[in-house]
């Protein structure tokens, strides 16, 4: 059996019990190396999951008669590897335990409801689901990443004619945790901050 666990953002107080559990009882762990390195793997068997995705779905296919376990940031139902396994490999059977999602801290930080927010990732995309997005709704939080980043995401709004609030939540969890609430036109001349999760509440025309 293959379960797919979240783990949270980060932080150890975070992954819930449920998950702690599930991976506790594993044969065999399989994810990136820093999350791995975040949990007790003591007595299991490990692979790393590295930019050849592939190979770990290969490991899943040879484990499959185990106890095996992919852990993943967040929550296994927003943006990770759980899609791409069930498209890749459907004869498997596969379970999820949710996490916590670092969206979800992003808006308890700001404590501030996210039932009406439209939700994209740029992480590893192009900009054509945002541009999608915004032009449907006014709060949108997305995922960015190493390239597209936040400041390059506020940019792009700009140039659209596209302003407001923007919260930028980075490291979210870690003792390096950054939290900026400021506008797109001034998170637009800022540098740096890849990798975060973005809020926008738009302003058209502003």
């Amino acid at each position: 059996m293959v379960t797919v666990v979240g783990i949270g953002p980060g932080h150890p107080d975070l992954i819930t019990p449920a998950a702690q559990k599930i991976i506790g009882t594993a044969d065999v762990l399989i994810g990136g190396k820093r999350l791995l390195d975040s949990i007790d793997t003591a007595g299991k068997e490990i692979f790393y999951i590295t930019g050849h995705i592939d190979s770990a779905l290969k490991e899943l296919e040879r484990n499959s008669d185990k106890s095996t376990v992919v852990v993943v940031s967040g929550d296994p139902g927003f943006y990770s590897i759980l899609r791409t396994i069930r498209n890749r490999l459907p004869h498997l059977p596969v379970n999820a335990v949710p996490g916590i999602s670092s969206v979800q801290v992003l808006f308890a930080l700001i404590a501030q409801e996210w039932q009406d927010v439209a939700f994209t990732s740029v992480h590893g995309r192009s900009l054509d689901e945002l541009d999608k997005v915004t032009g449907h709704n006014k709060k949108i939080c997305l995922l960015t990443d190493d390239k597209l980043t936040a400041p390059a995401i506020a940019r792009h709004l700009r140039e659209r004619g596209v302003g407001g609030r923007a919260v930028v939540g980075k490291n979210l969890s870690y003792p390096d945790q950054e939290l900026i609430d400021t506008t797109v036109e001034a998170l637009a001349e800022m540098d740096g901050l890849e990798s975060c999760v973005l809020y926008i509440e738009a302003a058209i025309g502003d």
